[in-house]
């Protein structure tokens, strides 16, 4: 969500991490936690609770909150074949990065690596169709 955030949203935004909502500082706007305006609400994850408050509305963007909702809420609602892939790069990532903030910065450059393609994929031409040989009816002359 965070990267949603700054590529969609807040291209300033800065984050800090806490783990209750109480010790956020006073001019914070918490996300992602329990009882926070931008949170889950009904069957959708953060992600797509910020896309649909912000009407971000991008294919690629989609196909990313796909994967974060099966990833994040782990109900199959998507199946989205990738979800296995980038759950397993982001748990590596999580082991190599202890740092929160440099764990944030590795995060960022794979959501928008992700998103960059998956727009390119929505970019590509799609293969012309072959044209068929009409019906061969013999005309009769007259």
């Amino acid at each position: 969500s965070a990267w949603l955030i700054r590529r969609f949203i807040d291209s300033e935004a800065a984050f800090g991490f806490v783990r209750e909502r109480e010790k956020a500082p006073d001019d914070a706007l918490p996300f992602d936690m329990f009882g926070v305006e931008f949170g889950h609400r009904g069957r959708n994850c953060t992600f797509e609770t910020l896309c649909e408050v912000f009407s971000i509305a991008d294919p690629a963007v989609a196909r990313i909150a796909s994967i974060v909702h099966d990833l994040d809420l782990k109900d199959g609602r998507f199946s989205a074949p990738e979800s296995a892939t980038i759950g397993a790069v982001i748990d590596g990532l999580r082991l190599a990065h202890a740092d929160d903030q440099e764990l944030l910065g590795r995060g960022m450059t794979l959501f928008e690596s992700l998103y960059r393609s998956f727009e390119q994929a929505t970019k590509r031409p799609r293969p012309r169709q072959v044209a068929r040989p009409q019906s061969t009816r013999r005309h009769r002359s007259q």
